[in-house]
């Protein structure tokens, strides 16, 4: 397990400070499995051409989910995640 320091916060913070530079299409989906633990699938891209899109999942273990939920716009949560990447050109 990954221990977020003070420095990683900081870290995190400053690039979470500035908008991001485009916006494309996307569609997301969850799932919760047997334990609790959250998953947010992402896939990016035309979905007229799914072989194109990028697919990302992150998941988040019961209690981060938990967290994340219960942030609010004065409390942004910052919780860890694991992530897969798929690009659709690498298929």
């Amino acid at each position: 397990m990954t221990v977020m320091t003070t420095a990683h916060v900081r870290q995190i913070e400053a690039l979470l400070s500035h908008d991001i530079s485009g916006v494309v299409d996307a569609v997301v989906t969850t799932s919760r499995d047997d334990a609790g633990a959250v998953a947010f699938h992402l896939v990016v891209g035309p979905p007229d051409r799914p072989r194109e899109c990028d697919r990302i999942e992150f998941t988040l273990d019961p209690e981060h989910a938990r967290a994340l939920l219960s942030g609010g716009p004065d409390r942004p949560a910052l919780v860890p995640c694991r992530v897969g990447v798929e690009f659709g050109s690498a298929r």
